[in-house]
């Protein structure tokens, strides 16, 4: 018999997980990992509230920049991908893309593993609540590494033009961290939830309520 059971536990387990997915996705695209000091080198304290002054900033694969010619122009700098050069593309970053896009990729299987235990509690003989669990604690903790591995390459030529000569890892000198990167970290704190709430999740689909819901011939079950 096909079923559908829907559950508050497994609702708020599918949105934590979403919303994982779309924060890492933002800090994934966004130039805005670090945001350099407005041009002209005036302090963030001298800048004028309220301006409409666009920072130049650079992210892990993409940057926004002011141009002779384009204005300001935002575009990637891994025109080579991860045959990039070193110089333009720090190997640091090209380890962090590659962490954050694992992590995403996981992300976004998870999202539709959580529909798919609406209808179904095991695959080959396994929960899919507990392998899901499984991935996105692989997702958070491959963001997490990621997290730590762009800082490394602060000490880059790109960084030190963008924020200072005296930019070295983990110190940004003159720039101040970008939205992207706290997005990336509200996503490992949510897929860490979500990891969480799944074991929950998978004990509210087990409860009695559901299989008298289940006996009676109940095709949709809507249980709170």
């Amino acid at each position: 018999m096909c079923y559908v059971i829907i559950t508050s536990v497994s609702l708020v387990w599918f949105l934590c997980t979403l919303v994982a997915d779309m924060f890492v996705a933002v800090a994934l695209v966004t130039p805005k990992w670090l945001i350099g000091p407005p041009i002209g080198g005036a302090n963030w304290s001298q800048a004028t509230p309220g301006s409409n002054q666009r920072l130049e900033s650079v992210g892990i694969y993409t940057r926004c920049k002011q141009m002779q010619q384009l204005g300001y122009h935002c575009g990637r700098f891994d025109l080579d991908g991860f045959a990039t050069d070193g110089s333009v593309y720090p190997l640091e970053w090209k380890l962090a893309m590659f962490c954050l896009s694992l992590g995403l990729v996981l992300l976004s299987l998870t999202v539709c593993a959580t529909l798919l235990t609406c209808c179904r509690q095991s695959a080959f003989g396994k929960s899919i609540h507990n392998m899901t669990a499984c991935a996105q604690v692989l997702a958070g903790i491959a963001v997490m590494l990621a997290l730590f591995l762009h800082p490394l390459g602060w000490r880059a030529a790109r960084v030190q033009r963008l924020c200072g000569q005296e930019a070295e890892p983990f110190y940004p000198a003159d720039c101040s961290i970008g939205i992207s990167f706290y997005c990336a970290l509200v996503g490992i704190l949510l897929t860490f939830a979500a990891a969480g709430i799944s074991l929950k999740a998978e004990s509210s689909n087990l409860r009695t309520r559901v299989r008298r819901r289940i006996e009676s011939g109940s095709k949709l079950v809507c249980i709170p």
